[in-house]
């Protein structure tokens, strides 16, 4: 519950330190305290039906009445508030695009503009007016190739438009003066997707921020990609950065970005703060550059369309900004952090004065009884046991014979280290891997099976490898013709390294009207691609192909199955079974039938999973191979199944205490696995506050070395 107060008084705190403020139900703001994400609502009669338009300067709202036109500045941040009329504005928010205030109000020279939507608009101007202006002056820009976009900011006294064409904007004697300053290199702007885009300027410098999402997911809450850059000045280029500093984080709302300093308990440094819409709620995202991770929480309980999102509200007073490491273990073998619940195994340094010819020699054990104690260690502890003595060594197969499941491993530097960590043990281990260990090339996880990962490399994603990172073994397909653009992909056999070993690739328009697959095998000089085009649409999930009975098969978000026969290069969609959502409308924001969707084998049978949010359970269905039909099951039979849009895997009966889980990619801040317990109906710890690597997968420690022969 909100607490509600009356419209002369403002949440304790506010106005010292940054907020979220929303306002879309008549005369009340809900404000929201980012240092605990408690609730407050106010009454506010200057909105009572306006629209706000934009957020200028950290804490003045642009307030729009679209009945009579009225206008006005308002600023929320002070007690009791303050509004400067503005002139009327006549053009509908329709046919308007972006908004900017170049100074304070407090000056003298502040002058608000206003650009026009190329989208709604034939012609490209710009509005502008100062604080006492009877109307808003029009100017229509004298360019024909120029349309103005939403990355424009206040910079150094003008107003700059960070499109490809970087455009300068002053207000000169009260005319509008545009200047075409040249085109911003962008090395990797032809690698990015669609994705958002921000500008930022911070202590001098400007900032440009690429968010991606997962193809029309951006609705739905999952981002899964963040970039920096820093615009050089010199060379009028952007260059990518790996931080933004200590000192400072971002603040971003729809269209508006800020640079506030780093609060501590409220605003964390070097990273980025996103508010966001999801199928459930209205979500605050928080982007850490240090390790490359993101967390969010619920800050509203309904989700909000974009023109009434919550937005940043920070006072001027805090504005502006005044100006222990983990070892590996060589040789590519696993290594866990000692620590009080997990001493070193130095058996050695412990002996009592006297004890030295008491204590039997751990080499004198016999061998039936090693085998015994290392049936019950852990992959790693098997995989140091050989060391401890030459007797220890002896012990047939410890890892062959190592009851392994999968462990979430992720990269958040270009410096060779992989940080893995084991979600039923809640252990983290490092490995080195020497083929990221390089600046020159961004490795991204696609997809893992039996040990191995498929990864790109490049500006474009499309140098594609896949790796045993336990090995180093790698296998190195030809390079894709585009960009890596799959909805999934995956490989036939455990080996890739196999000449039989078929490779596969899908992807499919937003519609599911257009469906493209890739293949390739050993030998062959390029990935081939296959066009498909339907009258009944088949909007390919996100998640990968799944090997089952020598084909692979593919589920669809509507779910049902398709189906790609590498023998004979064939695909096609099933008849059977039928879909789980009969309709399902991809482009509204209403949501409807739009859910996560898995496929996962566990032990010989098609498991299915669609989770939507944190408000409504997972569903869990089998493939009744009978009657090809789902069948949707409240438990697993013990088993335990680890889903990410990258990799999913079924584990039939996992270590003890485990079963009927479903676990995600996350974990907590004390290092707790994220799951869901099919039998509590619960999750553990939450849904929310926890934290997800941006580029992670799950994968089974795999430490088998391979030939490149042909399967039997």
């Amino acid at each position: 519950m909100a607490a509600k107060s009356d419209d002369n008084s403002l949440p304790p705190g506010f106005g010292t330190r940054p907020w979220l403020v929303q306002g879309s139900r008549g005369d009340t703001l809900t404000f929201v305290d980012v240092s605990d994400l408690s609730l407050h609502e106010t009454v506010v009669p200057e909105v009572r039906g306006k629209t706000c338009l934009g957020c200028m300067h950290g804490d003045w709202l642009l307030m729009l009445d679209e009945s009579t036109a009225d206008c006005f500045l308002l600023r929320i941040t002070t007690n009791p508030r303050t509004k400067i009329q503005l002139p009327p504005l006549h053009q509908p928010p329709l046919f308007l695009s972006t908004y900017e205030m170049l100074e304070s109000p407090e000056s003298a020279n502040c002058t608000i503009l206003v650009a026009s939507s190329t989208e709604a608009e034939e012609e490209c101007y710009l509005l502008h007016c100062h604080p006492g202006d009877e109307m808003w002056t029009k100017s229509v820009s004298p360019y024909d190739d120029i349309s103005f976009s939403s990355l424009m900011r206040n910079y150094g006294g003008k107003i700059y438009d960070f499109a490809s064409n970087l455009i300068a904007i002053d207000v000169i004697d009260g005319k509008i003066e545009l200047q075409q300053l040249g085109t911003i290199k962008d090395e990797e702007e032809d690698s990015r997707r669609c994705g958002r885009y921000h500008i930022i300027e911070s202590c001098g410098k400007l900032f440009l921020l690429w968010i991606d999402d997962l193809g029309c997911f951006y609705d739905d809450g999952l981002l899964t990609a963040i970039r920096v850059f820093c615009l050089n000045l010199e060379t009028l280029s952007w260059e990518r950065v790996e931080g933004i500093g200590n000192d400072r984080a971002f603040l971003i709302s729809g269209t508006y970005a800020f640079s506030c300093p780093s609060i501590e308990g409220v605003l964390q440094g070097n990273c980025v703060y996103l508010v966001w819409s999801s199928c459930d709620s209205e979500r605050l995202y928080k982007f850490c550059l240090d390790d490359m991770t993101i967390s969010f929480h619920q800050i509203l309980p309904q989700p909000t369309k974009s023109s009434s999102r919550a937005f940043w509200a920070i006072p001027a007073s805090t504005q502006s900004i005044s100006m222990p490491q983990e070892s590996t273990i060589p040789n590519n073998l696993l290594w866990r952090k000692p620590s009080k619940d997990n001493p070193p195994n130095d058996f050695d340094e412990h002996k009592e004065d006297g004890q030295e010819n008491s204590l039997r020699p751990w080499d004198h054990l016999p061998v039936e009884l090693l085998e015994l104690i290392v049936s019950n260690l852990s992959l790693v502890d098997r995989i140091r046991s050989p060391t401890v003595c030459k007797a220890w060594s002896e012990v047939l197969n410890p890892i062959e014979q190592a009851k392994v499941w999968p462990w979430l491993m992720h990269i958040s530097k270009q410096d060779g280290t992989c940080k893995l960590f084991d979600p039923l043990r809640s252990e983290n281990y490092n490995i080195q891997v020497t083929i990221f260990d390089t600046n020159e090339d961004r490795h991204i996880f696609r997809s893992s099976k039996d040990g191995w990962v498929l990864a790109s490399a490049g500006i474009y994603g499309n140098d594609i490898f896949i790796i045993n990172p336990f090995t180093e073994e790698i296998v190195e397909p030809p390079m894709l013709a585009f960009l890596y653009n799959y909805n999934g992909v995956s490989f036939s056999s455990s080996n890739p390294m196999c000449l039989d070993c078929a490779f596969f690739g899908i992807n499919s328009s937003d519609s599911g009207k257009f469906l493209s697959t890739f293949t390739w095998q050993h030998g062959e000089p390029h990935w081939i691609e296959q066009e498909f085009e339907y009258n009944v649409s088949f909007p390919v999930g996100y998640n990968n192909p799944v090997m089952f009975d020598g084909k692979f098969y593919c589920l669809g978000r509507k779910g049902n199955l398709g189906v790609f026969d590498p023998t004979s290069n064939t695909w096609r969609i099933l008849d059977k079974p039928e879909p789980i959502h009969v309709e399902m409308d991809l482009f509204e924001e209403d949501h409807i039938g739009r859910e996560f969707c898995y496929l996962v084998d566990m032990d010989g049978e098609l498991i299915s999973v669609f989770l939507r949010n944190a408000n409504e359970l997972p569903r869990v269905f089998k493939l009744n191979r009978t009657e090809i039909s789902w069948v949707e099951v409240e438990d697993i039979g013990g088993g335990a199944l680890f889903l990410d849009y990258r990799s999913s895997y079924g584990v039939a009966s996992p270590d003890g205490g485990n079963g009927n889980r479903i676990y995600f990619p996350r974990y907590s801040k004390d290092g707790k696995p994220v799951f869901y317990d099919m039998n509590k109906k619960t999750y553990s710890p939450s849904f929310y506050g926890v934290i997800e690597p941006l580029n992670c997968v799950w994968v089974v420690p795999n430490l088998r070395k391979n030939e490149s022969t042909s399967e039997d």
